[in-house]
């Protein structure tokens, strides 16, 4: 390696330490670009389960009124609940499968 260093030095005039900089630079801008793309997929991923979770919540208070105001006018509550949530599992798993995706292909490139 310090033969290579040395060829290249007095073939261009270019320091030992001053190729190092530049290359670290290079290296460091492409792993910023490349964790930046992660990092917004992971925030989007947050945003929709956060959504999904909002929408549980949402449906759980709902039921638990209707629940409260069916029991004061005295009858029975039927709750029918595989159908409402169902929308809400169609969408978990499909977040599931977005990143059980991007992470087997983040494993693709290791």
């Amino acid at each position: 390696m310090e033969k290579f260093y040395s060829t290249v030095r007095k073939t261009f005039g270019v320091e030992k330490e001053q190729l190092k900089q530049e290359l670290k630079e290079e290296v460091t801008e492409e792993l910023r670009q490349e964790l930046g793309q992660e990092i917004s997929y992971i925030e989007a991923q947050l945003k929709e389960y956060e959504q999904l979770v909002a929408e549980v919540n949402h449906l759980l208070s709902t039921m638990r009124k209707e629940r409260i105001k069916e029991r004061s006018e005295g009858k029975e509550v039927q709750m029918q609940m595989d159908e409402d949530i169902q929308p809400l599992k169609s969408k978990l798993k499909k977040l599931e499968k977005s990143m059980q995706k991007r992470l087997d292909e983040q494993k693709a490139y290791m």
